[in-house]
């Protein structure tokens, strides 16, 4: 059977798919586009709710799709959906399903704006065993394409959520730190221990003071070189490498 092959970059369905790019969109629907071929793999590996897969009409699947509602597309179609410079012939249209967590290393992020950063601290904590990160209602959505594309995947592996984080740092049951350059202790004199939440702060200005009154300790890294401040990333990585969950 002859499949049909959408051509038309004003076809109903594309351009449903299209709003996707938008904030609001992925908030109305709660679906989001996925993009590349280790992406959508990694989503089927992690059993995520996968409306449609978007495929180019001679595109060689490494799995099997069988199960899925598979859109083909013209290569000047799949420009118009996918953000990356040269498409890899497929995408996927999704509704997060965060995989379970015990919560015992928790990653929070105060109104970190930049998707970069945001997707590399995603996949830093998914490396080091922190299962469960949560982001304030100010923090770039974890959904959009930049951010995706930074975590590689690890979205999928660790719970992400955008949640209170007063309230979350209120009710945790551990150790909670926050990072601050003011009144703080070396981050090599504290111990390794669980259960235990880090705070990371906006780029520009940090942790906020309020959420900073929320935690039981402020912490900072020892930085003998002349810099006096680290990308939020970097910092990020220093600090959940020296709390990493012991396997």
């Amino acid at each position: 059977m002859v499949r049909e092959v959408i051509t038309s970059k004003d076809n109903p369905r594309i351009k449903e798919l299209r709003k996707l790019h938008k904030k609001k969109a992925r908030s109305r629907t709660g679906m989001f586009l996925i993009d590349g071929e280790h992406m959508v793999e990694e989503a089927v590996g992690s059993d995520q709710v996968i409306h449609h897969i978007i495929a180019l009409e001679d595109y060689s699947f490494t799995f099997d799709a069988s199960r899925f509602e598979v859109i083909l597309v013209s290569l000047p179609v799949m420009k118009t959906l996918s953000q990356l410079e040269t498409p890899q012939g497929i995408m996927a249209a999704v509704s997060y399903a965060a995989p379970e967590a015990a919560g015992n290393k928790v990653l929070v992020l105060d109104d970190v704006q930049d998707p970069g950063n945001f997707g590399s601290l995603i996949r830093t904590a998914d490396a080091f065993g922190f299962d469960r990160v949560v982001a304030s209602p100010g923090t770039v959505d974890p959904f959009s394409d930049k951010v995706l594309r930074s975590a590689q995947g690890s979205t999928f592996h660790v719970s992400v959520e955008v949640a209170d984080i007063k309230s979350v740092i209120e009710s945790f049951q551990g150790l909670s730190i926050g990072t601050s350059l003011a009144q703080a202790d070396y981050l090599d004199d504290v111990v390794q221990q669980d259960p235990l939440l880090i705070v990371l702060g906006n780029e520009g200005r940090g942790v906020s003071e309020e959420v900073l009154d929320l935690v039981d300790r402020k912490v900072k890294i020892h930085m003998p070189g002349r810099s006096e401040s680290l990308n939020v990333a970097i910092a990020g990585g220093i600090f959940m490498h020296h709390f990493k969950a012991l396997k």
